[in-house]
């Protein structure tokens, strides 16, 4: 049996200004819903300045997925980190998982790490794989 192609992408955008923590439930329950229809599987991080999510699935769903979002007026300056071909979801349970209640220490270091790449227009290859292992971390 051969295993269907699998794409991860991942993005980092900026927020929209002012955002509350309300808003970014509403999103992470449309995320939900709407990725369950599509079986879209992934991870949204979240800081007051910063979005940060890998997405995951079929390449075609995938990327609607991603087009939504750079068309989804909450995000900003929406910017590709990395999209590859994977044999396996990293998140196979999470329709979308949502990171952000942390303990202070784990808070404090992705938050630095989330706003320092949040800073960045491209993404080198090292960069991209220091990313997908933060994500991996979690």
């Amino acid at each position: 049996m051969t295993q269907s192609a699998l794409m991860q992408l991942a993005y980092i955008s900026d927020c929209q200004s002012g955002i509350t923590p309300a808003a970014v439930a509403g999103i992470h329950q449309q995320a939900k819903r709407n990725n369950a229809l599509n079986n879209v599987t992934g991870v949204l991080l979240t800081t007051d300045k910063h979005f940060m999510q890998l997405l995951e699935g079929e390449p075609q769903q995938v990327e609607q997925t991603y087009q939504r979002i750079r068309q989804d007026s909450r995000h900003t300056n929406v910017r590709l980190i990395f999209s590859r071909n994977t044999t396996q979801r990293q998140f196979p349970n999470w329709h979308m998982g949502l990171k952000h209640s942390l303990d202070q220490a784990e808070h404090s270091d992705l938050l630095a790490i989330i706003n320092m790449y949040g800073q960045r227009e491209h993404f080198s290859d090292q960069q991209a794989d220091a990313i997908n292992l933060l994500f991996s971390a979690l």
